[in-house]
């Protein structure tokens, strides 16, 4: 195998991903809609280093951004702009906690729990 052959380790942190027309599809919106939602932080958007943008399946749903998400990538986003440091902060399984991800938390409705954490890291992130 060829280190172009090996997969990227942010594959298997972040998940799979949408483009922006795949993500507006689901999400009956227009690309633009998207575009305009990444640029706001209502949608985590990626930027690769092929000059694409991904959209990260885990924040949405039952076809919905999941609820919270916004008001986590703006707590988020006062530590650092990586915007992958985002998603694996997100989306990476913690040994200690329950639910594992906070993803997952924020799913299950527990936004001030995930607030709280966020505003800890970040604060982290920007000491």
């Amino acid at each position: 195998m060829t280190s172009e052959d090996e997969l990227n380790p942010w594959a298997e942190i972040v998940g799979p991903c949408y483009t922006a027309a795949s993500i507006a599809r689901v999400l009956g919106w227009t690309e633009a809609e998207v575009t305009s939602a990444g640029d706001s932080l209502r949608l985590l958007a990626l930027e690769t280093d092929e000059g694409g943008t991904l959209y990260p399946s885990f924040q949405l749903h039952g076809g919905h951004v999941v609820d919270g998400l916004t008001e986590v990538l703006r707590v988020l986003s006062t530590g650092t702009n990586g915007r992958w440091t985002w998603a694996q902060w997100l989306n990476t399984a913690l040994p200690e906690a329950n639910p594992p991800r906070n993803i997952e938390a924020l799913r299950a409705g527990l936004l001030e729990q995930v607030l709280v954490e966020a505003r800890h890291d970040a604060w982290s992130w920007s000491s």
